[in-house]
């Protein structure tokens, strides 16, 4: 991915991510989701179902191609059933037509 020219990358902040603190039996999980606009709704409602707060939605980029979406999240409970939410939400990444454009 370009703007202006420049390569967009994981190191300039174009990535997924995941972090988890607690126990076994009472974690929390909090991280970012970088997707295309088509994926917003099957994400954000994946980790609604699965017990995980969407705190945020937001875009960084000016006239960007393809638009990227930044959807910031935080959960509590069980870390195994954070990860499996979480897991789940990333299954719903690259499902669309335009998901060659863009590696998470």
């Amino acid at each position: 991915m370009k703007e202006h020219g420049a390569a967009i990358n994981a190191r300039m902040g174009l990535n997924t991510w995941a972090a988890f603190v607690g126990t076994d039996q009472d974690a929390a999980i909090d991280g970012d989701v970088a997707m295309l606009e088509s994926e917003v709704t099957p994400v954000l409602k994946t980790l609604r179902k699965n017990g995980i707060d969407v705190v945020a939605i937001h875009n960084h980029m000016i006239e960007a191609r393809p638009v990227v979406i930044f959807l910031h999240y935080w959960g509590r409970g069980p870390a195994e059933k954070l990860a499996t939410g979480f897991k789940a939400a990333l299954d719903e990444l690259g499902k669309g037509k335009a998901s060659n454009a863009m590696a998470h």
